[in-house]
């Protein structure tokens, strides 16, 4: 994931670190097999997956905060109205600010 990181198997801390890749591939040797975590994070995709001895055994590790996000995205668009809306509260903001400045000289 991105930031700080915990890895536990059968309530057991398997690894401990700061990461901020948006893509990585973490595996751990244990007991069952080989546990292989893979992450991938992007605008358009989010995807964390589990894979016990190269088969894939969780298709999504986090399926609600998944979920949060794709949510986000679909209320996020702003249409061309909004867009103008927010270029001319820039303006006037700007302008405003400079008349301040202006006027505290």
């Amino acid at each position: 994931m991105f930031g700080s990181e915990k890895y536990y198997f059968n309530d057991e801390l398997l690894k401990k670190r700061w990461n901020f890749k948006f893509n990585d591939r973490l595996a751990f040797d244990t007991e069952e097999g080989i546990i292989e975590i893979v992450v991938s994070l992007s605008s358009k995709a989010w995807s964390t997956q589990a894979f016990l001895d190269n088969e894939l055994v969780v298709e999504e590790l986090f399926p609600e905060f998944k979920q949060k996000i794709e949510d986000g995205k679909k209320t996020k668009g702003m249409g061309k109205a909004g867009m103008f809306r927010n270029a001319i509260l820039w303006c006037a903001l700007t302008v405003t600010f400079l008349l301040i400045f202006q006027w505290a000289k």
